[in-house]
């Protein structure tokens, strides 16, 4: 036996003789994970140290002033806490359920509810909870024994995230520390793409050391996207759940909830207790929220209760949890999606249903006093229209707008300008409903006022008009299939243009609103601050009309189309987006639009949809003779 291999015995033969070390020094030990023993390995974050003290009840400390709160940009420093001052904090914004942490071993509560934004070290800590709770299995001989299981049954320790690519960047974080660390040198095997197993001291001394053919590991650490089915049945004493909140959305399988994968581990941590019954197995639920559902919103809410003694719950912002994130990050993450910032970052939850602009400066501040929208443009400049088509019920609108530069203080900067919305409902021109080559023309006529160079229509509706706009010359005008994703994009996009102050909204004729005052807000201006904004998960919303008998959203989803075109157009350097183009195909560029209408008419066939009138003649071939005419706009 070389030197080496001696020093490692005798350390890890001393480890098991002490007692047994608490996550705090386990983390900083150099034989440990050695967090912050040199400068190639960062320390614990003051409010890491806090919540692993909170959760292994270990007395907090009362001297030194390192917890930092600022304000939600991390820019302004509000207060500076120890440990037990922060406690007292949080327990008086309630956002923590014990009120003070005893040091007792029967206060001990087994499971952990953290509410935690986005970038607040939940991945990092994770990896430490889950090198610990590994660390104390493999100080016991043999944990089968002690927890009363056959003794070659497999004991796991399973992380569950919302999809592979996050279980894969889990996992890796969690093999870093256990193949860095003195202490499982001898224990631990090569680890696969997603789990690792680990010899006990029984199964070294009985099978052989790692490496051996007879080697029989008996722990198993698996990192893997969320699913009920493969969690029932393995023995495990820890269940973490990643990002629980967002199970549900990133998903669509009913077996992959947040209901269904807490519903899985519950019973198989159940059995895992000590000789004097404390319970060992545990539940970790960690998330930045969502909406106010789900079963994590419950255990939260649990959490709470007065009765409530085996759940810790603390909730925290990501600035808190890690007081070095950028300010300009966070700005960055507000203007991008106001909405879902104090859920994703502040870790609020927040009302699945909320206005969709809930300042309205944010939409005044783009509104231009003396400009007026135009009837039409003899400017050969690139055209935007956005079209949003209703033929019965809600109506067709179009908006029309393009790119202008002004000077500013800064520099040059580039503005969207409106320069014409109109809608039309077919109840107010004592119509049931409207035909599609009426609005087909009324869409085409638009374009001999306007030098439109790309046109968004939703393919629902769109493709009965297609035919006709293509004999008109407006193949520039696209029927593009409007997904929940793509509606999401087009608004976070209007979003951010107004947040910038990048929109140029004319002014109105003074008129008298509802309310009895004059105004000169345009129609759309009054239809955007009334729509809601429903959080589908962390980048998905959707916005519409509040279900109001009289409310419509109809111009606000035209403007926010023609913003999305003049906005790619921007970023593209006036080229045309290929990818926007293949969604208009059903997400296949390489497909001729003769082929694909084609293709929609069959699969009309298939599901008993018949055709008639226009849709007689496009899928007839009527209309086909045109398609590969250049546009008038080309020519």
């Amino acid at each position: 036996m070389s030197i080496s291999e001696l020093c490692n015995s005798y350390v890890n033969a001393k480890l098991r003789d002490e007692t047994e070390r608490n996550i705090i020094e386990f983390a900083e030990a150099p034989w440990g994970l050695g967090l912050g023993f040199s400068e190639e390995v960062p320390p614990l974050f003051p409010v890491q140290k806090f919540i692993f003290k909170c959760y292994y009840n270990i007395p907090l400390d009362d001297g030194e002033k390192n917890i930092i709160v600022n304000d939600r940009f991390n820019e302004k420093l509000r207060y500076r806490f120890n440990e037990v001052e922060y406690l007292s904090f949080l327990w008086n914004e309630g956002r923590i359920n014990i009120k003070e942490v005893t040091g007792n071993k029967e206060d001990l509560r087994p499971n952990l509810v953290l509410v935690i934004g986005r970038r607040g070290l939940k991945t990092s800590s994770i990896a430490v909870l889950v090198a610990y709770e590994t660390y104390k299995l493999l100080r016991k001989f043999s944990p089968q024994m002690y927890y009363r299981i056959m003794p070659d049954d497999e004991i796991r320790v399973s992380c569950i995230a919302t999809n592979q690519e996050q279980a894969t960047q889990l996992f890796g974080r969690i093999t870093g520390h256990l193949e860095r660390s003195e202490f499982f040198k001898k224990y631990r095997n090569k680890p696969t793409l997603n789990y690792m197993q680990l010899n006990t001291q029984r199964d070294i001394e009985t099978y052989g050391p790692v490496g051996k053919i007879s080697a029989r590991p008996s722990i198993r650490i698996v990192a893997a996207p969320c699913s009920g089915r493969g969690l029932r049945g393995p023995n495990n004493i820890i269940a973490i759940l990643d990002e629980m909140a967002y199970f549900f959305e990133s998903e669509s399988s009913h077996d992959k909830s947040d209901r269904q994968i807490y519903d899985a581990v519950t019973p198989s941590v159940a059995r895992f207790n000590s000789a004097d019954g404390t319970p060992h197995g545990r539940v970790i639920c960690i998330s930045s929220p969502a909406s106010r559902s789900g079963k994590f919103f419950e255990l939260y809410q649990r959490s709470l209760e007065p009765d409530c003694g085996n759940i810790l719950m603390i909730k925290a912002p990501s600035w808190e949890v890690d007081y070095t994130l950028s300010p300009q990050y966070l700005r960055s993450k507000y203007s991008e999606n106001p909405i879902s910032y104090d859920a994703e970052f502040g870790g609020n939850f927040s009302d699945r249903i909320s206005a969709w602009i809930d300042n309205e400066q944010v939409l005044r501040m783009n509104v231009v006093p003396g400009l007026r929208l135009k009837q039409r443009s003899y400017e050969r400049i690139p055209h935007f229209m956005g079209v949003d088509v209703g033929l019965k019920g809600d109506g067709t609108a179009i908006a029309i707008c393009h790119i202008v530069k002004k000077e500013m203080e800064s520099g040059v900067k580039e503005f969207i300008e409106l320069d014409e919305i109109a809608v039309r409902y077919a109840t107010d021109e004592d119509k049931e409903y409207f035909h599609p080559e009426d609005m087909a023309n009324w869409i085409a006529s638009y374009t001999e006022k306007f030098f439109i160079v790309k046109g968004m229509l939703d393919q629902y509706y769109g493709m009965s008009m297609m035919p006709v706009l293509v004999e008109k010359g407006c193949k520039q005008i696209q029927a593009i299939h409007m997904s929940r994703d793509l509606n999401s994009k087009i608004y976070q996009n209007l979003m951010s243009k107004m947040l910038d102050s990048g929109l140029r909204i004319p002014e109105g004729e003074e008129r008298i609103d509802t309310g009895g005052a004059k105004t000169r807000d345009l129609p759309l201006l009054q239809e955007m601050l009334r729509l809601q904004a429903v959080q589908h998960s962390k980048y998905m919303i959707s916005v519409k009309a509040p279900e109001i008998k009289g409310i419509h959203d109809d111009l606000s989803d035209a403007y926010a189309r023609a913003v999305y075109l003049a906005t790619e157009y921007m970023s593209t350097g006036g080229g045309i987006s290929k990818s926007l183009t293949a969604q208009g195909r059903g997400g296949n560029p390489n497909l001729s639009y003769k082929r694909y209408l084609m293709k929609q008419r069959k699969s009309a066939m298939y599901t008993n949809r018949p055709s008639s009138g226009l849709m007689a003649e496009m899928s007839s071939g009527k209309h086909f003779g045109h398609l590969n005419q250049r546009s008038r706009l080309g020519r």
